[in-house]
Formats: C-alpha cells, sequence, structure tokens
C-alpha cells in the first residue's frame, strides 16, 4: 500500500514556500546526499535564466556557462537561513557564491501572476537595505504555466525565471537524495504529475483550461494574420483612433487603435481574464470584433458596440444583419455552429459561435483553417453594409 503524498494536501503557495525554505536550509542543515541537493538546489537558483538579474549580478550565457566577471564553478557556501516575507518577499535568502556574497529574492507562483509594480518593488527594497555591496539575484519560481506575456514581464524587471521544467531538471540529476527523502520523492512526484497532466491538456485541448485557451487563440491568431486589412474598409469611424482598456486580477491590457494608420500589434491582441470563476481568452482583430473562448462553451465571434463616449454605434438591425451574414457563411463552409437569438441590450454582443467539440473530426490545422475561411468569407460578406459614411 503507498504512502499518500502530502503535496496533494499542501497545494497552496504557502506550502511551496515552506518547501523552497526547506530545501535552501538542507544546504546548510542537512547531510550527505540531501546537503549537497540543497548546495545545488542554491546554485541552480543562482544560475536561473542565464541572464543579467540587476546591480553587480554576473552575466552568464544563453546555456548557463559562466562568463567575466565570474569564471569560478558556483561554490556555494554560507548559506543562510531562510526568511519568509521578508520586506513581503516571499522567500529571501543569503549565500556566498564563489566567495562574493548574493541576496536572492525568490517570488514563488503556482497559478497565479504578480500584482503590478510587486516585482519591482521587492528589487528596490533590498536595493534600498544595508547591504548594498551584495550582489542580488531576484528569481520568479513558478511551478504553474508560465505565460509569454507573463515571461516577458517577469524578465523585463530584471528577473530569471525559474519554471516547472527547470525544477524538473534539476530533480531528476539528484535520484539519491529522492530516494533518500521521502519529502524530496514527494516533491518530486508532485511535480511531475502536475506537468503530466498540463501536457495532456495541452495535446488534447481541453479549452477549460486558461493556458490551453491561450495556446489556441495564439495559434488561431497566427493563422489569422494576414487577413487584418479586410476590417478597415469597415471599421465605424466613431471607432477609430481612441485608446480601450481590458484588465483582469492577471493581466492588464492596453490598446492603442490607430484604424488609419493600421499596424500589427494591436491588431494581433489577446487578453484574457475570468467570468463568474471560468477564465476565457479572447483576440481582438478590430476596435470592435473580436473571437472569443469561455470555458464550456463555443467560440464565438463577438462585436462590441459602443464608442468611448458610451453611446451605442453598433444598433440592434446591424448585429441581425452581421448575425444572417454568420450563418450563410457557415454553411458554405460546412462548419457545426450558429447564431444566438434575441439581441441582449449589452455593449458586447455575440454575432455567432462555431462548436469546438473535438474539433468537429478535424484536426488541429485543419479546424483553424476552417476558422479562418469563416472570419475571410465573413468580413467580405458584410463589407457590403459598411456601417459609417467615410
Amino acid at each position: 500500500m503507498s504512502i499518500p503524498n502530502i503535496f496533494s494536501y499542501a497545494t497552496k503557495e504557502l506550502s511551496q514556500d515552506a518547501f523552497i525554505c526547506w530545501l535552501i536550509a538542507c544546504a546548510s542543515e542537512a547531510t550527505g546526499p540531501l546537503r549537497k541537493c540543497g548546495l545545488a538546489f542554491v546554485r541552480a537558483l543562482f544560475r536561473a535564466g542565464g541572464l543579467n538579474g540587476t546591480r553587480n549580478i554576473p552575466v552568464l550565457d544563453s546555456a548557463g556557462d559562466p562568463m567575466a566577471p565570474y569564471n569560478g564553478r558556483y561554490k556555494v557556501s554560507d548559506v543562510g537561513t531562510p526568511k519568509r516575507q521578508y520586506k513581503n518577499i516571499d522567500v529571501y535568502f543569503q549565500a556566498k557564491v564563489d566567495g562574493e556574497m548574493v541576496s536572492f529574492i525568490i517570488e514563488d507562483k503556482i497559478d497565479s501572476q504578480p500584482g503590478e509594480d510587486q516585482l519591482k518593488g521587492y528589487l528596490d527594497s533590498v536595493i534600498n537595505d544595508d547591504q548594498e555591496e551584495d550582489l542580488i539575484k531576484p528569481v520568479y519560481f513558478k511551478t504553474g504555466y508560465v505565460f509569454n506575456y507573463e515571461r516577458e514581464d517577469v524578465e523585463e524587471n530584471n528577473y530569471s525565471v525559474f519554471d516547472s521544467e527547470d525544477l524538473k531538471k534539476f530533480l531528476d540529476s539528484h535520484p539519491k537524495a529522492i530516494r533518500q527523502n521521502q519529502i524530496l520523492c514527494h516533491y518530486a512526484e508532485y511535480l511531475n504529475g502536475k506537468i503530466e497532466k498540463r501536457a495532456d491538456a495541452l495535446a488534447n485541448w481541453d479549452l477549460g483550461q486558461d493556458y490551453v485557451q491561450w495556446e489556441f487563440m495564439l495559434k488561431l491568431r497566427d493563422v489569422l494574420r494576414g487577413t487584418a486589412n479586410h476590417w478597415l474598409r469597415f471599421v465605424p469611424k466613431a471607432l477609430s483612433n481612441f485608446q480601450h482598456g481590458w484588465g483582469d486580477n492577471h493581466h492588464y491590457v492596453t490598446f492603442v487603435i490607430r484604424v488609419t494608420n493600421f499596424q500589427h500589434g494591436w491588431g494581433d491582441s489577446l487578453s484574457r481574464g475570468t467570468s463568474r470563476g471560468r477564465p476565457f481568452t479572447q483576440y481582438w482583430f478590430s476596435t470592435h470584433l473580436e473571437w472569443r473562448l469561455n470555458a464550456g462553451e463555443p467560440l464565438r465571434l463577438a462585436i462590441f458596440r459602443e464608442n468611448p463616449g458610451g453611446s451605442r454605434e453598433v444598433s440592434n438591425d446591424i448585429v441581425y444583419e452581421y448575425r444572417k451574414h454568420f450563418q450563410k457563411v457557415l454553411q458554405q463552409v460546412e462548419l457545426s455552429g450558429g447564431v444566438s437569438g434575441k439581441v441582449k441590450n449589452t455593449q458586447e454582443c455575440t454575432i455567432g459561435f462555431i462548436d469546438t467539440a473535438n474539433f468537429q473530426g478535424l484536426t488541429e490545422d485543419e479546424f483553424l483553417n476552417q476558422v479562418k475561411r469563416v472570419h475571410i468569407r465573413f468580413l467580405e460578406s458584410i463589407s457590403q453594409i459598411y456601417m459609417c459614411r467615410r
């Protein structure tokens, strides 16, 4: 009979904070393979990202090999006791690396993301501390999915990403310590299960997961690139040349609209959030048109109906006309989907939807290309009812 894995119950970030602190403490307080594992963990954190972090941090190349001014073997010593919530930092500790004292900042995440200016604030608080002669290594430690924009934001704040794959490679390189210690063994099993579950969700396109939605919409965006000029002919003039923001607890995106001077960038913009506790991801290809995925729902084409001043720019008649054209295109392309019923008096209104269940017997690429056909044919069709006089 197998022993229950404690990390199947200790699933919160505070529990992961405790594991990180425990493994760091093993570098100075344990013996044998566990001590070596703890020292190697500090070394792995130091080498994370292969990036220049901030003041006086050694520069590493992309392979993680040392470059000037560090030409040693990353000998770790004098590992201090890790502190939790020191200056509100998840985990903070100091250790010597090749004889130089390094202050480690670890921002620990499972599935959440940092708040605005959170990372910068932690870094500034340590830079302004009394130990100004110390080197500083900020690490963004995350075992959940790391979104591409999240990684970019983290690295722009001079943190090095240490993700689940980095952690798995580290643990896989210490089999003896794992065999001899049940905590390490349980955590390695927990991490491997988490990675396998995520890989299965992506392989099977489980669109109820936010990271799967994101990957799917990134692919859809790539497929639809090059079709953007189709909608330039009929974007309402009143909806052009303004700023529009969409935010959620995880990420904030601002679109700067320049319809008369179209450039890729905002026209490829994705945003994400939650609605009634369920994740959604949306791809804005126009000031007022988007493809949207909500957990448990089909792929929807929606329209934003108001201009920046709050007045209604898109009438109910236009929405019904759009729906008629969308239904006709669906029949031409032979995709399963449809249109909604009565037009609701809301800012955002669904034009039509396409079923995603098992991709309707198509491969992923075939399905995305069919959506592209719907996308182009629909835009060509509604160009005939251009909504405003230019």
